[in-house]
């Protein structure tokens, strides 16, 4: 078997298993090409960060244009010229000129509710029109098809995404991210087109804030709805910028950011915009340029006055303060970003009467769990500090380096979501309560490595399994689960989810179940 030279990308996974299993799905193809085939994949990964296109050159299906489009690709030396290739590629395949009515329209709702097979387009700038109705015209019905083989956009805790974000060029190789309409989520989609919108308006263009630091929202390009597929797209202009979460999870000092976020916080208040997907996920940071995406759990009232202080604090009990900012960086860092609004010393713990703010799903579904529908704010208030403890940074006794067991629950959801999960949440919630157990029964280090050997290998062959599928010719449609690994990491939660309750039986069950995983 021809081995495939080492390709870059899955640095993340320290046991080198990815890396090992891809390389052997990629060499039994290129055993069957010249020798020169090793050399063209290589540098198709490396040039474009993934493996669809090595899996289009290396597919024996794929056209003779199309393979030499991906070797003159390999052979550039002009990023331009590469980014304009790209999108050749893909419009060899899947381009169907003339097959679709395309109606581009001026009414935001009237895309977002239209029914049958017409493909009808909200642009917002007049001045983009032109091109957005060229490039539906020449895919027709296979614009969607040409979407989503495209590459995905990941996330550090977010290998794989089943299709939602996309990375994509336009004709002349300009960079755009799209945004699929999810069916799991109905009704955000539309919420967050027009809460974009609305921003839009509030802001009225770029804002200077804090230590003169600007704020802008990534321009939208085309809200699409297509007709062949019915599926709907928002279309963003590409923004060079690092994630505030990255930043976050990066060594070093971290200070001066957590200022900045505080102070943008603050200048969406003061203009009455509830951001309700302020994370930092949702920040892209390019030396002072602060660009914000995703809004779908957005508020814009319909008067620019500033969010009251009352408000403010409800607010930041929400998400903001343990879901966003507490997983990523310890309590007393958090306090001092959000001094004023969140400070869990001031928590009454045996206060009665109904919680005063919106409460946060995570605590909710701990205290349904529970067997607690209707908590006091004393009940709320000792629930939200155990979940904070639990998902707080610390340090991992192994290496001393930070670790991050938040994050565990975070991939717990998205994976099992991934596989289709209907239960998603729930095992979320079991997550939530093992790790409260581990900590209570002294054993948090064991209950944090059990779960997350677990998500950790679902995550390896979920990655796997998405290479293996575009080999074989699905590049356009969501990654199979691997149902091994889903199961196993579902029957290990279960496991530690009913011995929780008696410590020795608990603390047994993490230390075998992490012997396993190891």
């Amino acid at each position: 078997m021809i081995r495939a030279a080492q390709l870059p990308g899955y640095s993340w996974d320290t046991t080198g298993r990815v890396e090992a299993s891809v390389q052997a799905l990629i060499g039994e193809r290129l055993a069957e090409l010249p020798a020169r085939a090793a050399k063209v994949a290589a540098r198709l990964r490396e040039v474009t960060g993934d493996c669809r296109l090595v899996a289009v050159y290396l597919r024996p299906d794929s056209p003779d244009i199309v393979v030499g489009l991906c070797e003159r690709l390999a052979s550039s030396g002009s990023a331009q010229e590469r980014a304009q290739l790209q999108h050749e590629i893909g419009r060899r395949r899947f381009a169907r000129p003339g097959t679709s009515e395309v109606s581009l329209m001026g009414d935001l709702g009237q895309v977002l509710t239209a029914a049958g097979n017409r493909t009808r387009a909200y642009v917002p700038d007049l001045g983009h029109r032109d091109m957005i109705g060229a490039l539906l015209d020449d895919f027709g019905t296979g614009f969607s098809d040409f979407v989503e083989s495209q590459h995905e956009v990941p996330g550090p805790n977010a290998r794989l995404r089943q299709g939602i974000v996309k990375s994509w060029r336009l004709p002349d190789g300009t960079r755009v991210i799209s945004k699929r309409a999810n069916p799991a989520k109905p009704g955000r989609f539309a919420q967050e087109q027009f809460a974009y919108r609305a921003i839009a308006s509030r802001l009225g263009g770029p804002v200077t804030f804090g230590r003169d630091r600007r704020l802008q929202l990534a321009t939208l390009l085309a809200t699409v709805r297509d007709g062949a597929s019915g599926h709907v797209y928002a279309v963003w202009r590409w923004v060079p910028g690092e994630t505030a979460e990255s930043m976050l999870l990066a060594p070093g000092e971290h200070t001066s950011l957590l200022r900045d976020y505080r102070d943008l916080m603050d200048a969406l208040l003061d203009r009455g915009i509830l951001w309700g997907d302020l994370s930092p996920r949702n920040v892209l940071v390019h030396g002072p340029v602060h660009r914000l995406v995703d809004f779908e759990k957005t508020q814009v009232p319909g008067e620019d006055i500033p969010v009251p202080h009352g408000d403010r604090v409800a607010y930041c009990r929400g998400q903001v303060g343990v879901e966003e900012l507490g997983v990523l960086r310890p309590e007393d860092e958090v306090r001092a970003c959000l001094h004023g609004y969140l400070d869990p010393g001031t928590w009454d713990f045996d206060a009665p009467g109904p919680v005063p703010f919106p409460p946060r799903p995570e605590v909710t579904a701990v205290l349904a769990g529970r067997g607690v529908t209707d908590p006091d704010l004393g009940t709320y208030n000792r629930t939200d500090q155990q979940i904070w403890q639990v998902r707080s940074p610390d340090l991992d006794p192994a290496t001393g380096q930070p670790r991050y067991p938040g994050l565990v629950n975070f991939r717990v959801e998205h994976y099992l979501s991934c596989a289709d999960r209907a239960d998603a949440d729930d095992y979320d919630r079991k997550t939530t309560e093992i790790l409260i157990a581990g900590r209570r029964h002294g054993c948090f280090d064991e209950a944090v490595g059990a779960v997350a050997d677990a998500v950790d290998e679902a995550e390896r062959q979920f990655v796997v399994a998405e290479v293996a599928e575009l080999l074989t010719g699905n590049d356009t449609g969501p990654v199979t689960a691997p149902h091994t690994a889903i199961r196993a990491l579902v029957d290990r939660i279960d496991a530690l989810d009913t011995a929780r309750q008696d410590p020795d039986t608990f603390r047994s069950a993490c230390t075998t179940l992490g012997k396993e995983g190891r």
